[in-house]
């Protein structure tokens, strides 16, 4: 999945645990989390590690990297009551299950099944920037997270911009258009679309359940403020 994507499902389950726990900084730490994997990854492994490796999926997106953060989020709780870490894993969790991770084994489990593989990419930031910008479905995440983290700073009320307020009232039917469209995008076996750039089946799959989950967690947020 590509970055808005992510975040946008990392805000999404920050609202989860900000409600539960009654503190809004925790909506960035989980945002932050659902991005960092790429943000260690992409530059480590396609630009220090161009030569011998070049992926963007080794370190921050293994179970060892997520384990050692909830670790660290437990021992932070239980010593100053802080769920920062906590949420952050939560995020990363949100990335690595985004990724099917588990389709990529030797990543995921590393380093119980060897080595890294090594992959070959051609300007892999420009097409990386080609997908993200040609692919729909980042548009419409970008919007609704623009929406939900403005409003995550000031509140719903008479005293929001009027630009917040608008996103606030688009995102929820332009992610039930998304919804739609990649449920028959996967029912019509549509190999590739202006939905996002390079999908198959199960990607249009993920990119409903994200709307589906979206249209859940802003509908809530709304309806709280």
């Amino acid at each position: 999945m590509f970055i808005a994507c992510h975040l946008f499902l990392g805000l999404i389950l920050g609202l989860a645990i900000a409600a539960r726990l009654g503190d809004r900084r925790l909506i960035g730490f989980s945002a932050l989390g659902a991005v960092l994997p790429d943000l260690l990854d992409k530059p480590v492994g396609h630009l220090l590690l161009a030569e011998s490796l070049n992926s963007g999926r080794i370190f921050g997106h293994g179970l060892l990297f997520l384990t050692l953060f909830a670790f660290a989020g437990i021992v932070l709780e239980r010593r100053r009551g802080s769920f920062a870490l906590l949420a952050v894993a939560a995020g990363v969790l949100s990335h690595q299950v985004l990724d099917t991770m588990w389709a990529i084994p030797v990543t995921w489990y590393y380093p119980l099944l060897g080595p890294y593989r090594p992959y070959e990419f051609a300007d892999y930031f420009g097409g990386a920037i080609l997908a993200e910008i040609s692919s729909l479905s980042e548009w419409i995440f970008l919007a609704a997270s623009a929406g939900i983290a403005l409003a995550a700073c000031r509140g719903f009320g008479p005293d929001l911009p009027g630009v917040t307020r608008t996103l606030a009232r688009v995102s929820v039917p332009l992610l039930g258009l998304l919804v739609a469209a990649s449920l028959y995008a996967w029912a019509a076996g549509i190999p590739e679309s202006i939905l996002m750039a390079g999908a198959g089946p199960e990607d249009y799959l993920l990119l409903a359940a994200v709307g589906a989950v979206g249209i859940i967690g802003a509908t809530r947020y709304r309806d709280a403020g």
